[in-house]
């Protein structure tokens, strides 16, 4: 894909014929818009260093355990959200809680940690809009988080580290919460609640949010890799069909929607919109199986 920066500003005309399609007489779209024109060191705030270290821990199998045992414990929100993580139902299994953050990695693994870490921090990161707005938010990371398991078990089917593709998979709508992020420094800008026409910001979070996020993943040293996939989840950058990271998320994306509806999905419709080349069986026979017993 393009560079994530050069990407996000081809998009500059895009965002403000929005505002003259949906909002042409609303001074707050016009605004928001204004603000996500800024530059990436302006919109999209960076990770801790203490999350920093810790992710570079984690991609250094050489080093002692000890050593991120010892940095996440400088943290006390990434030592809670890897508590959390291995206490959970997903990970627990009735076992004993565990206390310690060395038993706790052993139990989620490092993988899994680094998607804690990574998502953790996003949410952290991110300032909630407020009113109606703050629901809208909390939909959207919902979705996330039911998105990370879904990627994860799938992935060995499209030859993907299945860690890999969690993490990302936590993140691959990060673009929308970074656009709520921005309405949040609107209203604080000008003291008030910000009110902006519903299809306004559904085309612009719909339209901007896979280059945002592209850009958000850029910004905190993911790798070209995982830019390209966030920056692609909906498949439409026909020069990355072929691209097995962004063919994970899509699914995830896809099936979390899907099954938050309670609805059946429509392989058809799935491998012909996503332009899919992993062999189809594979991920009948995965999905079959989760419907029976879910991740």
């Amino acid at each position: 894909m393009p560079d994530p920066l050069t990407y996000w500003h081809t998009q500059r005309d895009l965002r403000h014929q929005l505002v003259n399609k949906h909002a042409p007489n609303v001074p707050d779209a016009r605004a928001l818009v204004d603000l996500l024109d800024s530059g990436p060191d302006d919109l999209i705030r960076q990770l801790p260093a203490s999350a920093r270290e810790a992710l570079a821990l984690c991609d250094d199998t050489n080093l002692p355990r000890s050593r991120l045992v010892s940095q996440l414990s400088r943290d006390p929100s990434l030592m809670e959200a890897i508590l959390r993580t291995a206490n959970s139902s997903a990970f627990s299994s009735g076992r004993e809680p565990v206390l310690g953050m060395e038993a706790a990695l052993d139990r989620i693994g490092v993988g899994n940690a680094r998607g804690v870490i990574t998502s953790s921090c996003a949410s952290n990161l991110l300032s909630l809009p407020g009113g109606h707005y703050n629901a809208m938010a909390a939909q959207v990371w919902a979705h996330m988080i039911r998105s990370g398991p879904i990627a994860q078990c799938l992935a060995p089917a499209l030859s993907v580290n299945p860690d890999e593709a969690m993490t990302l998979a936590l993140l691959h709508d990060v673009g929308k919460l970074v656009v709520f992020d921005r309405l949040s420094v609107l209203r604080a800008t000008r003291r008030r609640s910000i009110d902006l026409p519903p299809d306004f910001v559904q085309a612009l979070l719909s339209t901007t949010h896979e280059a945002l996020g592209a850009l958000a993943a850029q910004r905190w040293q993911l790798g070209p890799r995982a830019a390209a996939a966030i920056g692609n989840h909906h498949r439409q950058l026909e020069a990355l069909h072929h691209e097995p990271l962004s063919e994970a998320l899509y699914l995830a994306n896809v099936v979390s929607h899907v099954l938050s509806r309670n609805e059946t999905v429509d392989l058809d419709e799935v491998w012909t919109q996503g332009a899919l080349s992993v062999p189809r069986p594979r991920i009948e026979a995965i999905l079959k199986r989760w419907a029976a017993e879910p991740v």
